[in-house]
């Protein structure tokens, strides 16, 4: 298990939960890992995250990177492919291992955290599957895959929330966006970082002149409720 800690007790938590062998034919036998994300804001994640990928998916995040922002890549290890045995236990282990460290790095480099190449990791299989789902008109099942991939989103993009500040470039920009996406959806679970992303929002308006009075009273509201 892999967590990455920022102030008090908040950060996210990565884990690969369990790994099975793919039911498919010999030829093409591999194995799947369960990978779970939470986010800890001072109290526990009650709906965590859950998304499947294969040891391919990471090889190709890490190759992409490595491409991307070779700079940022220099020192981290990745599990290497192996000709036998890729179905033992240790291995399997190990690798888990390897993919949670991947993941924390990714996630304490802005410019990792950002890029494309976590974007298509992140999403890239559920939103193939909820197409063909949509395709097909099964929009009920669809559903449950969209709305697990955009928590996910949320959650691994939420750590950047204590990184805005007023001097970063365009911070008006994407705190404005931020809210904007907040209030759109307002998810029940999500409730508490509304307090920090008002804290920032109302620093942001001020450093660029921007009337925070409105964002002041929602804030002053929510601390008497």
């Amino acid at each position: 298990m892999t967590q990455i800690m920022g102030n008090d007790k908040q950060g996210l938590i990565f884990e690969i939960i369990s790994a099975r062998i793919s039911d498919e034919t010999e030829e093409k036998k591999h194995v799947i890992y369960t990978l779970q994300v939470r986010f800890i804001s001072g109290n526990d994640d009650l709906s965590p995250s859950v998304i499947e990928r294969r040891y391919t998916h990471f090889l190709n995040l890490y190759n992409a990177l490595r491409k991307e922002q070779p700079q940022l890549m220099t020192h981290v290890a990745f599990p290497k492919k192996v000709l036998l045995g890729n179905f033992d236990n240790e291995l399997i282990s190990t690798r888990s291992t390897g993919f949670e460290s991947l993941l924390k790095h990714i996630s304490t480099e802005s410019r990792l955290r950002t890029s494309d190449a976590l974007l298509k990791f992140l999403q890239e299989v559920e939103l193939n599957k909820a197409k063909e789902l949509l395709e097909k008109r099964d929009n009920v099942y669809a559903y449950p895959v969209l709305e697990n991939s955009f928590k996910l989103l949320n959650k691994f993009m939420t750590p950047c929330l204590h990184l805005v500040n007023s001097e970063m470039p365009h911070s008006l920009k994407w705190a404005d966006l931020a809210l904007h996406r907040y209030e759109a959806v307002s998810d029940s679970d999500l409730l508490e970082l509304y307090v920090p992303l008002l804290h920032t929002c109302i620093r942001v308006w001020w450093k660029n002149n921007r009337n925070k009075d409105e964002l002041e009273q929602r804030l002053s509201k929510l601390q008497k409720q």
